[in-house]
């Protein structure tokens, strides 16, 4: 087909993400289709061709409701993929009856059919066509809906993490196995890794999104998987029991599945769809290498630019959160920083360089250390952001002429041309009267939640900042400062525009989603505050833009905190439990409180400990009568390696349990790793405790684990 003279233009004028789906259809040996834009326009591979008989090669590029009108207006196949692509849910249809016309003069057949929708969507979230794959399931349903299911999931899945699931998941069921092992070489040389699956496990949702547990090869699968590499086809042993599948994913990638099955011979259906099982996983993975290796960059870009952690004391918490609109390949413009100035007084900045990519990036990175250097000169809100205005304008005047933004510059005193602006929201809190300091450029008013002091007042629960927004950085203007107090339980709650704009509907809207929501969130630390108001908002409407967050509040008196570094060793685990359970006395809390937060602990440690492969650092802070617990590591998560761990161990429900025994939980990604806490209302002891205000010195670690804060800074004295 001569593309350049199709309504779609040539190839690599597409939209990546509907050229991604295209070679899916290319390389699948599944009957597969593209259906492309408002008129559903099909675009499929040879093995669709044949389902369509005489109909092809005319049926290509032309409207489905022509191609097969016999069908069109049944209720679950026209009315399905106009709905999916109106609405971006997809679908899937696990048997339909459907009498189909297979070309001019052909008669008329019956079939069943699985058939699956899948939206593609293009970088701003917008529906640009359906992914359609369709199985006959006359004879051989149960494989069959297990290898759609495969496709289906493998067109979705970007990482190597992500492919290594579908596929162990999908084995499974197709073969019937006891277990299934992905093996796959690792990052160190001359070495394999392998990760396993067994049927007797059902993970939770929340172990699902958990990165895979990957250990070295073991002995007893190398052998199996050298042999099927070099014979390039499966591999069967006479009495059924393993099946080894070659995988040579391109690009030098190769992988193989072991299936471990019950003594019986291999099915007949079930060696069938070996062939194709081979080509869908290869491509897939071959794929998600290089996806791999463009996030990891994108990453490391990111994790240098916003903070790994952020400032703490006895008066002031400070929480933050930052979800990309995708996860992976294109770094973003959102940021946010705090720190202490000389004074004493706490800086907090949170702003967005409009654009995404490596660009924006740069110039993001390039503010927020401006800011710095600005506000540790003079911290007054309108000189920082008049030193950022000169900032801007350097920027702009050193913007690379051989990467245009767009249209030349339209109006005078307008950085970048008009296109790309800094909006940026900056103030100060003094720790010791709650006493802040904020000016906008340009860049959404934030929230104060008030405590339950305050509200015990009348005052109601989530208050606008009453603050006028300046113009952006970079444009000349006022941008008037407000003065406000925090008072003991209050918090004051930063956003970007990602959170609450989206495409079709007012600015309005989204504010009113978003005060709603605040209203709403339970009284808790700014940790668990950032994550109900993030995971509500982003539930309830679909994500278009980053969007970071920041949380602070001032804590009671009686605030303890106590921190660690844990090396990434399994007797850290134990050094670590103790740690924390001797704070817990010397806090007073109960214990039967005791016993499930030290129980929490271990978990967490336990699986930082497996998956991340470096030191985390653990924290507790009590407030209130709430104990805290988080624990931060700084590893690549999608590529840990156990050397000598038991590979025949079912996976834990360690999350699960950890969910159960608190009272608020969480897990994110940060600029330096991940993050996952939880929180535990602690009984009246450790209630009274708090509330007379008794001090208590951070206790130093145990064997094998150095006491030092998250932050690398010292504690304060009366900490």
């Amino acid at each position: 087909m001569d593309w350049s003279q199709s309504p779609w233009g040539p190839l690599d004028e597409w939209p990546v993400q509907l050229r991604t789906a295209w070679d899916v259809v290319v390389a699948c040996p599944l009957p597969m289709c593209l259906m492309v834009g408002q008129e559903l326009a099909m675009l499929y591979n040879d093995a669709f061709a044949d389902l369509l008989g005489t109909k092809h090669p005319m049926a290509f590029g032309e409207k489905a409701s022509e191609v097969v009108p016999e069908v069109w207006e049944h209720s679950r196949v026209g009315p399905l993929f106009e709905a999916t692509l109106a609405s971006g849910e997809a679908f899937l249809e696990e048997s339909t009856e459907l009498v189909l016309r297979r070309g001019r003069g052909a008669g008329e057949d019956l079939g069943y059919y699985m058939r699956s929708g899948s939206p593609v969507r293009g970088a701003g979230g917008e529906v640009l066509g359906v992914l359609h794959v369709v199985i006959e399931t006359t004879e051989v349903a149960e494989r069959a809906r297990a290898l759609a299911r495969l496709a289906t999931s493998l067109a979705v899945a970007v990482t190597v993490d992500d492919v290594s699931k579908v596929v162990l998941r999908q084995a499974v069921a197709a073969f019937d196995a006891i277990s299934a092992t992905l093996c796959l070489p690792s990052p160190a040389p001359a070495v394999w890794r392998m990760a396993r699956r067994h049927r007797i496990e059902q993970l939770s949702p929340d172990e699902e999104r958990l990165p895979l547990i990957w250990t070295e090869l073991s002995e007893d699968l190398a052998s199996i998987v050298s042999t099927a590499l070099d014979r390039s086809d499966p591999y069967i042993t006479a009495s059924g029991e393993v099946v080894a599948v070659p995988l040579h994913a391109g690009r030098g990638v190769e992988a193989a599945l072991v299936v471990s099955r019950e003594a019986s011979p291999l099915p007949y259906d079930a060696k069938t769809v070996l062939s194709a099982f081979m080509e869908l996983v290869g491509e897939a993975l071959s794929r998600a290498v290089v996806y791999d290796a463009e996030r990891t960059t994108a990453e490391l870009l990111q994790r240098t630019l916003l903070p790994p952690n952020l400032p703490q004391s006895d008066a002031v918490s400070i929480a933050a959160r930052y979800e990309p609109v995708s996860e992976g390949t294109v770094a973003g413009g959102d940021f946010y920083d705090s720190f202490f100035l000389p004074d004493g007084r706490l800086a907090v900045v949170i702003g967005d360089v409009v654009g995404r990519g490596v660009m924006a990036a740069t110039v993001m990175g390039q503010v927020r250390a401006a800011v710095r250097g600005a506000a540790l000169t003079n911290s007054d809100p309108d000189a920082v952001m008049q030193a950022l205005d000169r900032v801007v304008w350097d920027l702009d005047a050193l913007w690379p002429t051989s990467m245009p933004l767009g249209t030349v510059r339209a109006r005078p005193g307008m950085a970048f041309g008009g296109e790309l602006f800094v909006t940026m929201l900056y103030g100060t809190i003094d720790p010791e009267n709650g006493d802040v300091v904020v000016a906008s450029a340009g860049h959404p008013v934030p929230t104060v939640l008030s405590g339950r002091q305050a509200r015990s007042d009348g005052r109601p629960r989530a208050v606008p900042v009453d603050l006028a927004a300046g113009p952006p950085l970079g444009i000349r203007g006022d941008r008037p400062a407000h003065q406000l107090r925090l008072e003991v339980g209050d918090m004051l709650v930063a956003f970007t525009d990602g959170l609450i704009e989206r495409r079709g509907e007012a600015l309005s809207d989204g504010e009113q989603r978003l005060m709603s929501i605040l209203a709403q969130a339970p009284a808790g630390s700014p940790r668990s505050v950032a994550q109900y108001v993030m995971e509500s908002m982003l539930e309830s409407s679909a994500q278009e833009d980053d969007c970071a967050m920041l949380a602070i509040g001032r804590s009671p008196a009686g605030h303890r905190r106590a921190a660690i570094v844990v090396p990434p060793m399994p007797e850290s685990v134990r050094a670590a439990r103790d740690w924390a359970r001797a704070q817990l006395v010397d806090w007073e809390i109960g214990e039967g409180d005791q016993h499930s937060i030290v129980t929490g602990i271990s978990e967490l440690i336990t699986n930082s400990v497996l998956h991340a492969g470096t030191e985390s650092h653990l924290t507790l802070d009590l407030d209130s009568g709430v104990l805290a617990v988080t624990v931060a590591d700084s590893g690549n998560r999608g590529e840990p390696l156990l050397t000598g761990a038991d590979t025949m161990a079912v996976r834990g429900r360690g999350l699960s349990l950890v969910r159960a025994i608190s009272d608020a939980f969480g897990a994110h990604r940060t600029s330096a790793g991940t993050t996952v806490w939880f929180e535990v209302v602690v009984d009246i002891e450790a209630r009274r405790a708090a509330e007379e205000g008794l001090q208590t010195a951070v206790v130093g670690g145990r064997p094998s684990v150095a006491s030092a804060p998250p932050n690398g800074q010292p504690e304060r004295a009366n900490g």
